[in-house]
């Protein structure tokens, strides 16, 4: 009875053994990588498990987190994240290929730059590492100091020492550089970005004692001419060569703007009001960033779509069920960019000055002489070419 007592004891061990094995092997998840010459270590990385990169610097450290339907910039309050350059990024991780193997030791990590280097940390929806990179120094490729670039210095570093999970074992040099590794929120942001289209009327309003600089632009339809409002003096006319009809049509932000920089537009900010043919509606406020020369934005967008078509005179009704369909898609169309688009107004944007600079103009700028002795064309057709200018027949 004894014997059997002890075997179930040293049973018992083993299985709890085991488990802790397992248990810890889980917490490491795929560490150990292979490091072989001409192979890819993490070719069998786990895409799909990757629920946050975590990438650190001696200087600061940035989270991307995987939300319910994107990559989110935890440091930027959960603002969307580009998803191309995250997939990018861990494309390059999973097709590194390794160009040397090489152990270090403790006091050679600092020489190829591995003590202080720039940690990538791929952690599972738990919070658990499944694998841990460090980058250390980046190399030329062999001869490549002796050669000169198009920009007539050496050649450019395309590899980089890499450490894997922490281990001086695990060390090679891969054949990329991860120049894209960077703790900067705003290089990880996704860029997409609102966009002013057919406009038909745009409105400028300053504040104070710039509020007679103000302006305001209007055309009657999408083939009409750009009108100024407000009438102009004797002998003046609208400079079309000026007049920015066509701003913010793909404009685009360098970063969100920090929350004193969000108060203070709301308390003195240039106005920018535009409509589209189309129906939107979009009222920015335009002010100056606290840091450099850039100009912080918010927007307010709305649309006002009409309910339904209104069909021409003796349309058939095959036409009508037609015409009818296809007035329902461009509606569709159009209230799907509603929505896309108000999302931006939950924010505001640090953008650069020529952004806004092109429209952000002195109603004086708009004015120009009237052009006197221009031939104007007769209607229905070209200018007429004089008899005598006409080449001579062979």
């Amino acid at each position: 009875m004894k014997s059997n007592k002890n075997n179930g004891i040293l049973i018992s061990l083993v299985v709890l053994a085991a488990a802790a094995l397992l248990y810890f092997s889980g917490l490491r998840g795929n560490r150990g990588a292979t490091i072989i010459v001409g192979k890819e270590p993490l070719a069998d990385l786990p895409v799909s498990k990757i629920s946050a990169i975590v990438i650190a610097d001696e200087a600061s450290t940035l989270t991307l987190r995987r939300a319910e339907e994107q990559w989110v910039v935890v440091n930027r309050k959960g603002y969307p994240a580009d998803p191309d350059r995250i997939e990018n990024f861990v494309k390059s991780f999973t097709e590194m290929k390794a160009l040397r193997e090489l152990s270090a030791g403790a006091e050679q990590l600092d020489r190829i730059g591995l003590k202080q280097g720039t940690r990538v940390t791929l952690q599972d929806d738990k919070g658990n590492a499944i694998h841990t990179l460090t980058l250390g120094k980046e190399l030329n490729a062999p001869g490549s100091d002796n050669q000169q670039s198009a920009m007539g210095r050496g050649g450019f570093p395309d590899r980089r020492f890499v450490m894997v999970d922490g281990e001086r074992s695990s060390i090679t040099v891969a054949d990329q550089t991860f120049s894209n590794a960077t703790t900067g929120p705003a290089d990880w942001l996704d860029k997409t970005f609102f966009k002013v289209e057919q406009p038909n009327a745009i409105e400028v309003i300053y504040n104070g004692t710039d509020s007679t600089n103000s302006w305001k632009l209007t055309k009657a339809s999408d083939i009409a001419d750009w009108k100024l409002d407000g009438g102009l003096p004797e002998g003046k006319e609208l400079d079309t060569a000026q007049a920015p009809t066509s701003a913010l049509s793909n404009p685009a932000f360098n970063d969100l703007a920090n929350d004193a920089e969000k108060t203070a537009l709301d308390k003195n900010a240039t106005q920018i009001k535009i409509n589209t043919s189309e129906g939107f509606e979009y009222a920015l406020k335009v002010g100056d960033s606290t840091e450099g020369s850039d100009k912080i934005v918010s927007v307010a967008i709305t649309a006002n779509f009409p309910e339904k078509r209104t069909p021409a005179e003796n349309e058939s009704a095959e036409d009508k069920e037609k015409l009818d369909e296809e007035w329902a898609a461009a509606q569709k169309t159009l209230q799907d960019k509603l929505a896309s688009e108000q999302k931006f107004t939950q924010h505001a944007y640090r953008v650069s000055s020529y952004t806004v600079d092109a429209i952000l103009k002195k109603r004086s700028e708009l004015i120009k002489d009237e052009e006197k002795g221009a031939i104007t064309p007769p209607p229905g057709g070209n200018l007429p070419i004089p008899f005598q200018n006409l080449p001579p027949q062979e």
